[in-house]
């Protein structure tokens, strides 16, 4: 189910599912069922405490749907998956890092994450910005709505595709040239071929300071995941990044990124 209802101007029809076989242009099924989403058959909620002492506690709504919905197998962000509540307890523990940052999640689905960011920046954010970002369309839709269910927030959200010269083009459309200095996700890895994409993105958006950094939780054993640790890994030390564990608990890890001194531009 895809629609271009809720795209914005430059935005494209896109969805993640396509990534999963060979598309061509007389079987295109996705783009004949231009229909809209459907409501939202799921509802989330997350509570967490404020990181600083007289502040309000932080309230997250969300809507979405069951992971086993053909919503969700088409657009796998349309729904909530395990390592993100990971990445937000990287988040809490680390909010004070988030001031004065340029800031980038991708991958955002829901936006629980990307949410979270804001909310912990709270009166702060002023010297901080927020992009939230996806590449599929209609998860790209139920961002916006589930950002306006949280607002008002300081929040952008643009559409994203992964590869450098999407990357240099969002750059230049959408962050007037400025890399960021935080880009954080979850669950952005499942089949091989998204590997090398999404390093090279990383690539383009980060910047080039020395705490820069791009902050990923990985599941390893996600549901139809084919892709081994070491993939990811190997892609990343060839990209010219350098990696520590921030998080690790059972499958899920959270990996900190960051550019190696030899691969940063003179």
């Amino acid at each position: 189910m895809t629609s271009n209802a809720n795209l914005d101007d430059g935005e494209t029809t896109w969805v993640d599912a396509w990534v999963r076989w060979e598309r061509n242009d007389d079987d295109d099924a996705l783009n004949e069922d231009d229909h809209p989403l459907p409501p939202p058959s799921e509802s989330y909620h997350f509570s967490y405490s404020a990181p600083n002492e007289g502040e309000d506690d932080i309230f997250i709504e969300l809507k979405g749907f069951e992971s086993e919905s053909e919503q969700t197998w088409t657009s796998t962000g349309l729904t909530l998956w395990r390592s993100s509540q990971h990445l937000c307890d990287y988040l809490v523990d680390n909010a004070k890092h988030l001031q004065d940052k340029r800031i980038l999640e991708l991958g955002s689905g829901l936006g629980r994450s990307g949410i979270l960011a804001s909310k912990l920046l709270g009166d702060s954010s002023e010297g901080s910005s927020i992009y939230l970002t996806d590449g599929d369309s209609d998860t790209l839709s139920q961002l916006r709505a589930n950002i306006e269910l949280n607002g008002p927030l300081p929040i952008r959200c643009n559409q994203l595709l992964w590869g450098s010269e999407t990357s240099k083009a969002f750059l230049e459309r959408h962050a007037s040239d400025k890399p960021f200095d935080i880009i954080f996700g979850s669950d952005l890895i499942y089949v091989e071929k998204v590997i090398s994409p999404l390093f090279d993105t990383v690539q383009v958006l980060l910047n080039t300071g020395p705490n820069s950094r791009f902050v990923m939780a990985h599941c390893c054993r996600r549901q139809g995941n084919e892709v081994d640790l070491n993939m990811v890994l190997a892609a990343a030390n060839k990209a010219g990044f350098e990696h520590t564990v921030a998080k690790e608990e059972d499958d899920i890890f959270v990996f900190v990124f960051q550019r190696r001194r030899d691969s940063i531009p003179c």
